[in-house]
């Protein structure tokens, strides 16, 4: 039986608010203009970008990029020095079919273009943000063009500009799937986080998520994965898939202990314990290593799974459940990057939302503390840590992902407050948080089966 729906309580202050967007300024501000400038850049010679161009030359002529054939590419088409190329392209077969565009025009108007599509990305993303608060949201009162300057003035946007990373794209999906979610509309949902998983391989948690909503969600999310791999298979050959996994396998120890990977549980652990190339390790424990991050991510994913379990028990609802899975799609994620930060925008603005409505006064500061230590430049992280890495600089390195982990235990502790903050749908489509409801109404009967 559906647990009553409480009262909402709407909290006036801002303070906290306004303390935690000051504190992301003045953070994202450590390193001065140094990311602005970077991002600027990256509009003519983004470093990533370059693999996914060299790519799609190598597809347009049906030949794999995985493997040795497309370092050469990549001197060609930016003028680099081999050693200066990725000794591997790690991105999965749906990608080669959006970059495919890409092989018929220069490396650097494919720069400029992708830098455009990325700020109209970023406009998408800040739309999407500002409908989760509909009208009466606190961070929605500030409109799209207020949420648009700060996501441009935030230090995971910034590094995806410098970079040509995709993870602004993923983040758009990803919050397209949360939305769908409130809305009750698990099949679509199951589409974009099927699409998200074949842009970038790690989204594919999220599989777990709708497998306990329903056998027909799965269904969609897998059926929608097939068809996404098997397209560039049947272009370039079924060994495809294979050569992926195999370049993916050889690109994780490559990275792993650099200091930008900065939001992995793996790459924290491995430069604290392990060490490698990029960084030294207190201590050369590699397998305590393994068992302080079995422990983490068995904690850690358990915690994700009971909630989806209770929503299942209609004790919470499905929305708050996904956005625990959204939090913990960067923490896992072997390589997460500075990049890979933004994917916390949509946990972190409808998290404001339900503190804003609901939750201790923990919840809230605690929020603070997490936008501003996920809100460290990478400039100011390589400051501190260039390789190699000193066990302390390592240290430091982790601190997004200290973020990012105290930022899953608020969304946790959250789905699990007495004082629950529903989520409904208004007229205009938008998800209300912390809205006046019916006192005879749940919020988990939006939710259709």
């Amino acid at each position: 039986m559906d647990r009553p729906a409480t009262a909402v309580t709407t909290h006036t202050s801002r303070a906290w608010v306004l303390i935690g967007l000051l504190g992301m300024l003045c953070v994202a501000s450590s390193s001065g203009l140094k990311p602005w400038e970077a991002a600027i850049a990256g509009a003519f010679l983004p470093a990533d970008l370059a693999a996914d161009v060299a790519a799609a030359h190598l597809v347009v002529q049906r030949i794999s990029p995985y493997g040795p054939a497309i370092r050469p590419v990549h001197v060609a088409i930016t003028g680099l020095p081999l050693a200066a190329t990725l000794p591997y392209f790690p991105h999965p077969p749906f990608s080669l079919l959006i970059g495919f565009p890409l092989a018929f025009i220069s490396f650097q108007e494919a720069s400029i273009l992708w830098f455009g599509v990325t700020i109209a990305l970023v406009f998408a993303l800040a739309v999407l943000l500002h409908r989760v608060g509909g009208e009466g949201g606190r961070v929605g009162q500030l409109g799209v063009g207020p949420l648009f300057l700060l996501l441009l003035a935030w230090p995971p946007v910034l590094y995806n500009l410098e970079k040509g990373q995709w993870s602004v794209l993923l983040a758009v999906l990803l919050a397209l799937t949360w939305r769908a979610v409130t809305l009750g509309d698990f099949r679509t949902g199951a589409v974009w986080a099927a699409v998200a998983a074949s842009v970038k391989v790690f989204p594919v948690m999220l599989g777990a998520f709708f497998l306990l909503r329903s056998v027909r969600a799965a269904g969609w999310f897998v059926i929608t994965g097939i068809i996404l791999v098997a397209v560039p298979m049947a272009w370039i050959g079924l060994d495809l898939l294979p050569a992926f996994l195999r370049e993916s396998s050889l690109n994780v120890p490559y990275w792993d202990s650099f200091p930008l990977v900065m939001f992995s549980v793996h790459g924290a652990i491995t430069r604290a314990l392990v060490g490698g190339q990029w960084a030294q390790p207190f201590v050369y424990a590699p397998a305590l290593a393994r068992v302080l991050e079995g422990t983490l991510v068995s904690g850690l994913v358990g915690a994700a799974l009971w909630t989806t379990v209770q929503a299942r028990l209609q004790r919470v609802d499905y929305s708050q459940t996904l956005l625990v899975w959204m939090v913990l799609l960067p923490i896992l994620n072997p390589l997460s990057m500075g990049h890979n930060g933004v994917l916390l925008a949509l946990p972190l603005v409808v998290t404001a939302h339900m503190l804003n409505a609901a939750g201790q006064q923990w919840h809230r500061w605690a929020w603070v503390v997490a936008l501003m230590l996920v809100s460290i430049p990478n400039q100011t992280v390589w400051y501190f840590a260039a390789p190699p890495a000193t066990p302390l600089g390592g240290l430091f390195a982790a601190l997004p992902t200290c973020g990012a982990l105290l930022l899953y235990g608020v969304t946790v502790s959250l789905a699990f407050s007495t004082e629950q903050t529903p989520l409904r749908r208004s007229s205009e489509g938008s998800v209300k948080i912390g809205a006046s409801l019916d006192p005879t109404t749940d919020s988990r009967r939006l939710i259709r089966s």
